[in-house]
């Protein structure tokens, strides 16, 4: 991370033990505060870890009841959200809380309403085990599913839209009625339906009178940010202009406080000038990615907002995405003089991007915003892969938590209640 409160360059290392010895030697001053809160961030995130795994926790007593006592952080930090954590650690000092919390992007852009909980298991994960990335890109984890699938005898029927969820007289699933972009109805039955649309598409599936109950427990939730994303293609190896990390996140000059990450998607709303959001630079190249080149990719995403490209004519809308394309590699070349030459291709998507292909209401890429629960702690979260209709699951960020992981162990536990819901056969 670099930039803004920041200032130079900080690298936020793997293991809790390397963090605090580099948080340390950067903020001697704080290091009471830093050491409490990556305490409680170690404990958060391996305590719940363990959990995770139900009762397959306790399979190993010892485990199962060291895993709960660490969880005291959760019980007192249950309502709280991260800038309330982060004030209790680092006082005033801004650029340790952008140390710690640069790449709060990955899930929100306003660490008010971050829910404190939620970014210690996340970041508290980033920093016990480092990041993962699929070797040759995500669309081998899809293919690798479709095989799974076909060898257990399932079908993938490809290029359909549900328009139906099918329901018995006692109100539970028997099947979809799906269409092609040309119509023809079919119809697949099955006991179980699994989804990972957005609540609000799945409700619009639903027989009229089953809609109004099953949207009833989601119509308060907040949903969660939107983004967009620019994909370069490079002809030299980013390293050459001093791209070295796989991960950087980039705060502009005008940051003053980590909260300042609110501001940027607003900035999209018009026409690129000299202030640029804060932006999350990801290099593929720097590690084994199994995507090759050249051209070598290089990902930037910030927060966006589909109401920043509403109301715009098709050409107004391609003027202002390609001008904003350009004004990213203008910035970027800033930081590493030269790329701006040897950029060779780039896409740009934009929120409106997502929410027409992703059909996500308001471009929301993160299922509902990780605000604190409202609730006591016994109450749970709230995010839950079951819906008003029995053997109707989610399975997507709305049943968890945002990001390529929580979208992941969401479909995991959308998954353990699916064999729970059906009949155990008898061989």
């Amino acid at each position: 991370a670099r930039g803004g409160p920041l200032g130079p360059s900080f690298v936020l290392p793997e293991g809790f033990r390397d963090t605090r010895a580099a948080l340390i030697e950067r903020f001697p001053a704080l290091r009471t505060g830093i050491g409490e809160v990556l305490s409680d961030m170690e404990r958060i995130a391996t305590g719940l870890g363990v959990l995770s795994r139900g009762r397959a926790a306790f399979d190993d007593p010892l485990a199962g009841l060291s895993a709960l006592l660490k969880l005291g952080p959760v019980v007192s930090g249950w309502r709280g959200s991260l800038s309330e954590r982060l004030q209790r650690a680092f006082g005033e000092d801004e650029a340790a809380k952008c140390a710690l919390a640069a790449n709060v992007l990955y899930w929100h852009d306003n660490p008010d309403t971050l829910w404190w909980i939620l970014f210690a298991v996340a970041q508290g994960g980033y920093i016990a085990s480092g990041s993962r990335y699929i070797q040759g890109g995500s669309q081998r984890l899809s293919n690798a599913l479709a095989r799974a699938l076909r060898t257990a005898g399932g079908e993938l029927v490809l290029h359909r839209r549900v328009t139906e969820i099918l329901l018995d007289a006692n109100g539970l699933p028997i099947g979809v009625a799906h269409e092609g972009k040309g119509g023809g109805r079919a119809e697949a039955r099955g006991r179980v339906i699994v989804s990972n649309a957005a609540p609000a598409a799945v409700a619009s599936m639903l027989p009229q009178t089953k809609r109004q109950a099953f949207s009833a427990p989601y119509a308060e939730r907040p949903l969660s940010i939107s983004l967009f994303s620019a994909t370069f293609g490079i002809a030299q190896r980013p390293a050459e202009f001093g791209m070295a990390a796989y991960s950087t996140m980039l705060l502009p000059e005008w940051m003053r406080t980590l909260r300042d990450y609110r501001r940027g998607a607003a900035i999209l709303a018009e026409l690129p000038g000299e202030a640029l959001p804060p932006i999350a630079v990801v290099n593929y190249s720097a590690i084994d990615s199994g995507l090759g080149g050249p051209p070598f990719p290089v990902s930037v995403v910030g927060a966006d907002r589909l109401a920043n490209w509403q109301d715009l004519d098709a050409a107004s809308y391609e003027e202002k995405r390609d001008r904003w394309a350009k004004a990213l590699v203008a910035g970027l070349d800033r930081v590493y003089p030269g790329f701006a030459g040897s950029v060779v291709s780039s896409v740009f998507s934009t929120a409106s991007s997502i929410s027409s292909y992703l059909n996500a209401p308001d471009g929301a890429v993160y299922g509902f915003a990780p605000t604190p629960p409202t609730g006591p702690i016994w109450q749970g979260s709230g995010r839950s892969p079951r819906t008003p209709v029995d053997r109707l699951f989610l399975a997507s960020s709305y049943a968890g938590s945002g990001g390529y992981t929580g979208a992941i162990l969401a479909g995991a536990t959308a998954a353990r209640h699916v064999l729970a819901a059906l009949p155990v056969s008898k061989k």
